[in-house]
């Protein structure tokens, strides 16, 4: 295996002309590159950060938050990635949960900051700087060269990448060296820097998805198209197929439904397109067919996976569906033993009742795996962290089925929880704010099917007696307290909840009113 401080010096070894990253009119080679982490490292080092020492990353994805990363881990220390589109309350907890000795945020995003002067850390490293103060810039003109990188231990935490929790606080998932080192196209049978052709465009880099493309195209010696604008918009990515004629895209969320349903798609010149893989959400049937008409060319697969999975759990091979004519397996997820193709080393994967016994083919349960991918745990959460690992097994919180071929179903979420352009929104943590407001009595927060793709955030409530309440008033009472997508975009008003037979309030059947005529409560 390859720690992950050792790729990018294998890979600018053997490739120092090669392109590491491009971004506007700026393009970085992998010894330039090198250079530039080694010269933030030997600046990180000299304040004082340590190995196990986390360091806060918090910025659009861009070049020089990549080489922050890359820097951090080339001293020992451990990456936490932020989002920066989520509110400051939100921003303080996952602060004040991972407790970093220094951030390194985006001195140019006003929100940013302005957040930054109120956050309890010692240290922060601003991106840029103007007035010869300690930052990622200064770092790359002034510092020497580290010349000698830490060595981790395999099973040390590489990087600790949050996501949302079940009752509003968010969780760091823990992935080791070792993790990482069984990623998809990390394959060591061909050794690091064996696809130097290879283009990707750069999603958030404070999601799973980014730090894959992240680690994944560095090790093998490809390049790194960073976008001016996030979140990412379908006509940009287009701009960049065309102009660097990128054979592979990664997509996640909505974005793909996006593109393929762009106005005047079919002039544009994408036929370089070799391979398209999305995921973050289920795909319409209706999107997968007109995606056959715009990539015709393309092998299109749809993957499940989890930030705590790490990797693929199963891909579903979209072109393969139309050419066995089994066009009812685009409503699956594919098989888990399919990602071998992909240099993976396959989960095993179960579907169990509640007692955690295997349910029969079939039959509806909770799907859990176990591989040398899934997570170490949560950071600062053993709680947690054994309801959601038990025996080796991950237990993954959602509801799936096994058909008589292996493919695998998702059925519908085990979790409170809604996923929105491929983020976790979990239903408590929106109910907690909204059960402050002065007019509702009753709260239930859910996910319900858009027309096409996707699902949004649904408030179900029971008003105080003379009282109203429109969605406007639920986005304004939200905004300064979540982060923008997890805030309702529909409101239902109702005079009574459904309750159980012990009067908890019903989620199950509140939420399936508004899927009736559907295959899966899960869009």
């Amino acid at each position: 295996m390859m720690l992950l401080s050792k790729i990018l010096p294998h890979v600018a070894q053997m490739h120092p002309n090669s392109y590491a990253m491009k971004y506007k009119d700026e393009k970085l080679t992998y010894d330039q590159l090198l250079n530039q982490v080694s010269r933030v490292a030997h600046g990180l080092y000299s304040i004082g950060m340590q190995p196990g020492d986390r360091v806060a990353l918090l910025s659009d994805p861009c070049p020089l938050l990549a080489i922050a990363e890359c820097a951090v881990i080339a001293i020992g220390a451990i990456p936490v990635t932020l989002f920066p589109g989520l509110a400051s309350n939100e921003i303080h907890q996952i602060v004040n949960d991972a407790s970093p000795t220094a951030i390194v945020f985006d001195s140019d995003h006003y929100i940013i900051s302005n957040c930054i002067s109120s956050l309890n850390i010692t240290i922060s490293i601003p991106c840029k700087s103007d007035n010869g103060s300690p930052s990622i810039e200064h770092f790359i003109s002034k510092s020497p060269p580290l010349m000698e990188w830490f060595t981790a231990d395999p099973d040390d935490i590489a990087l600790i990448i949050y996501t949302g929790g079940t009752t509003g606080r968010a969780k760091g998932v823990m992935h080791s060296h070792r993790n990482i080192s069984y990623w998809s196209f990390m394959n060591p049978a061909k050794g690091g820097g064996h696809n130097p052709a290879k283009k990707t465009i750069v999603p958030n880099q404070a999601h799973l998805t980014g730090q894959f493309i992240l680690w994944s195209t560095l090790y093998e010696g490809g390049c790194l198209i960073y976008p001016e604008t996030y979140p990412l918009r379908a006509t940009e990515v287009v701009d960049i197929i065309e102009r660097e004629q990128i054979k592979f895209l990664g997509t996640v969320g909505l974005l793909f439904r996006d593109i393929v349903h762009m106005e005047n798609i079919h002039t544009r010149q994408i036929q370089s397109i070799e391979g398209i893989s999305c995921g973050g959400t289920p795909i319409s049937e209706r999107t997968l067919y007109k995606a056959r008409e715009v990539f015709p060319n393309a092998n299109i697969t749809e993957v499940y996976s989890q930030t705590e999975s790490g990797q693929f759990i199963s891909f579903l091979s979209i072109n393969q569906c139309f050419t066995e004519g089994k066009l009812h397996r685009l409503l699956s997820v594919g098989n888990p033993s399919d990602p071998v193709q992909w240099g993976q080393k396959p989960f095993e994967v179960r579907i169990v009742d509640e007692s955690g016994d295997d349910v029969k083919q079939g039959e509806i349960g909770e799907i859990i795996c176990k591989s040398e991918q899934i997570m170490l745990g949560y950071w600062n959460n053993p709680e947690e962290t054994n309801k959601t690992i038990r025996d080796g097994w991950l237990y993954s919180g959602d509801l799936g089925r096994f058909d008589e071929d292996g493919y695998l179903y998702l059925m519908d979420r085990k979790k409170d929880m809604v996923v929105v352009g491929g983020s976790n929104v979990y239903c408590s943590e929106v109910e907690e704010v909204l059960g402050k407001h002065p007019a509702i009595l009753e709260i239930a927060v859910i996910g319900t099917p858009m027309s096409d793709d996707g699902e949004e955030v649904t408030v179900v409530v029971v008003l105080k007696k003379q009282t109203s309440l429109t969605l406007d008033d639920i986005k304004y009472f939200c905004h300064q307290h979540i982060a923008e997508y997890k805030i309702p975009t529909r409101l239902e008003i109702v005079e009574t909840l459904a309750r159980t037979s012990v009067g908890k309030i019903d989620k199950q059947a509140i939420k399936k009113q508004f899927w009736l005529g559907g295959s899966r409560m899960i869009n």
